[in-house]
């Protein structure tokens, strides 16, 4: 089974296909997409609060310990669109689509939680760290984003995911 995650950015997605154990990464998600994909990842809110600055779910995952960006914030807006344009045009082809969070999954799964994706130092120990999953050739945040993106998914349909749900939107995460 081929498993997908996308790191959801307004100029360019990035995107990763887990298939057994590695990965092959696409600097743009278009160039990926295939129906053989079972279901994909997405590194992006799919949903916006009923009302205030954060999810039930997101709320939930604060609750646990976790620190996200809230998806009520304005900045934050067009993300969640790109995200939701995204997530659209995977399931009008039958790829069964999950809202992740990669630094829930890393925190999780004790990838390298407390480090600065943006280090390379940091982004060094998340690749080594991951080798213990999956084998890829990540050499930005953004790819080692869409790599765990797709490995929580992949995790999932092992039987070792959850999905934290609210009223207003689900985060799809492996469990501790």
């Amino acid at each position: 089974m081929k498993f997908a995650g996308i790191d959801v950015g307004l100029r360019n997605s990035t995107m990763a296909v887990i298939s057994g154990g590695k990965a092959e990464i696409y600097r743009d998600y278009r160039t990926g997409i295939s129906e053989r994909i079972v279901a994909a990842g997405i590194d992006a809110p799919l949903s916006f609060p009923e009302k205030g600055f954060f999810r039930e779910c997101e709320r939930r995952l604060i609750e646990r310990g976790i620190k996200l960006f809230p998806s009520g914030s304005s900045f934050f807006k067009r993300v969640v669109e790109r995200g939701i344009e995204i997530a659209y045009e995977f399931e009008k082809i039958g790829i069964q689509v999950f809202e992740v969070y990669p630094f829930a999954t890393r925190v999780l799964l004790d990838i390298a939680p407390d480090c600065n994706k943006r280090k390379k130092s940091c982004l060094n120990d998340i690749k080594k760290e991951l080798e213990n999953y999956v084998t890829a050739e990540i050499n930005t945040h953004d790819e080692a984003d869409a790599v765990i993106s797709a490995l929580t998914v992949k995790i999932f349909f092992e039987g070792q995911g959850e999905l934290v749900s609210g009223k207003d939107g689900s985060i799809l995460i492996p469990k501790k």
